[in-house]
């Protein structure tokens, strides 16, 4: 089970570096330095995963915006060096700051309130270095794949009016928008509905089974994208397979639904021949390239 996760993650990886024209950096993660501050490895907090890289625009615009990526792979794997040159990439090409961050896995002390909690710490470390450098970092873009795409829309939806970063804009690939979809339980490329459940009890910070799911409808709706959608959270892109095995595609649906009727300005393009990896769609992959890149120019100046 544990390697269908990796697997899956790494393809979508490889999707989203595809994107940004970037391969995985060597073994000592170094990174390509024109015009940018760049720090590795960056603490902001005492777990040993609480660490970023960060890249900084020199420029003398005061003000820059930021895309912030969080990686996938089910909250119980995965890393930032995947997109470590995605950042640096933003800082030397686009005139923004870019950074990639760990964060800490699910666990029995761990659940997802605790990831949000890293993500908010690690955004105020971003804004402080770069205001040590006499840059003031004022929107983010979040985006990330699967996970790091819940991840990604559950922050910059609830953390909406405290984050030391405002959310600007959201790019979710393949991301979870609703942990008590019942579509997530049956027929998971993960695993059988038994781990789903232990999956989504570590995600949710409460046990249960398929017989006891409704019980933790609060807890599960807690930590869904879904629950905080309003009419007053950033705009939003979409791109999900229709043949998606992992997260249903039941989660896109429900939240384009949601988005209509608050009224959100928001993006959805549909993959129909593709699975998790988003990989079977040239096309959409075109159109989500190019709707990436119109974001940050869009959201971000």
């Amino acid at each position: 089970m544990f390697e269908k996760i990796i697997a899956f993650f790494m393809a979508v990886i490889a999707f989203i570096l595809g994107i940004f024209g970037l391969s995985k950096g060597d073994d000592n993660n170094q990174i390509e330095n024109k015009n940018a501050i760049v720090y590795e490895n960056l603490s902001y907090g005492t777990h040993e995963r609480n660490v970023l890289d960060l890249a900084i625009p020199q420029t003398d615009a005061g003000e820059v915006g930021l895309v912030l990526f969080i990686h996938g792979g089910a909250w119980i794997t995965g890393d930032k060096d995947g997109y470590s040159g995605g950042a640096s990439h933003c800082a030397n090409n686009m005139g923004l700051a870019g950074a990639a961050l760990n964060y800490r896995y699910l666990s029995d002390d761990v659940s997802l309130h605790e990831i949000i909690a890293d993500i908010d710490a690690a955004l105020a470390k971003i804004k402080a270095t770069a205001a040590e450098n006499g840059v003031n970092i004022n929107k983010v873009l979040l985006t990330g794949s699967s996970a790091g795409a819940h991840l990604s829309m559950l922050y910059a939806y609830k953390c909406k009016d405290t984050a030391p970063i405002k959310p600007a804009a959201v790019f979710s690939y393949c991301g979870p928008t609703d942990l008590y979809d019942d579509n997530f339980y049956y027929n998971n490329a993960m695993g059988n509905t038994e781990y789903v459940c232990q999956l989504m009890s570590l995600a949710c910070g409460q046990d249960f089974t398929m017989d006891t799911k409704d019980s933790a409808k609060a807890a599960l709706d807690a930590v869904s994208p879904l629950t905080y959608v309003n009419a007053d959270i950033c705009p939003t892109a979409i791109c999900h397979g229709q043949k998606d095995s992992i997260v249903p595609y039941t989660n896109a649906m429900s939240i384009v639904a949601a988005f209509k009727q608050h009224g959100v300005k928001y993006d959805f393009i549909s993959y129909p021949n593709s699975d998790h990896d988003l990989g079977s769609d040239p096309d959409c992959a075109k159109q989500a390239n190019d709707l990436l890149f119109e974001y940050a120019r869009t959201y971000l100046k």
